[in-house]
């Protein structure tokens, strides 16, 4: 009793897939040709031209920004995420988007005092009018509020670049 190959009509036997015929195949393989493999492996693997994400915010942020940035994911995961969402995208036309936010782009450093302070009213991002008022998270320092923005304005193909604790927190004594 086999299994019968559709196209070849080659007549497979159990056998065949025993683990003792898998090694004895394996040692007919060359040691040259595995080697072969693995660099054309590899190396069509590099063609791609795209950098990963975490390739595009390193050439962005300075080592300063990029400890914002991890820090900020934490922090944005803790305080923001559950209406803004982990993807940014917010929550359809109750909560706005973060992702590609042009309401966010046009002013990273302003946006503290909305983290610090809160929202209410109407506004438009992206076309999309939102009216859910935001609460304030007073707690954060200027620190914890610059690492917010730092991840926000460079997650989910934002890349507005560093934020500066310097602005953050100049904002937000006005």
């Amino acid at each position: 009793m086999g299994i019968r190959h559709r196209t070849s009509g080659y007549r497979f036997q159990t056998s065949d897939f025993g683990l003792q015929n898998c090694r004895k195949r394996l040692k007919t393989i060359s040691v040259d040709k595995v080697i072969a493999l693995l660099i054309l492996c590899v190396s069509l693997n590099s063609c791609s031209g795209e950098k990963s994400e975490g390739a595009k915010i390193q050439d962005r942020l300075d080592n300063t920004e990029i400890k914002y940035f991890t820090n900020g994911k934490k922090l944005y995961t803790q305080y923001c995420a559950n209406c803004h969402q982990e993807s940014g995208e917010g929550l359809g036309t109750l909560m706005p988007p973060l992702k590609n936010s042009d309401y966010l782009l046009k002013d990273v450093p302003g946006a503290a005092t909305i983290i610090v302070n809160g929202l209410s009213g109407a506004i438009t991002v992206n076309g999309t009018g939102y009216n859910q008022p935001m609460p304030a998270i007073p707690s954060l320092n200027a620190a914890e509020v610059t690492e917010i923005l730092t991840y926000i304005s460079n997650s989910w193909g934002n890349e507005y670049g560093g934020v500066s604790l310097d602005e953050v927190s100049t904002v937000l004594k006005k």
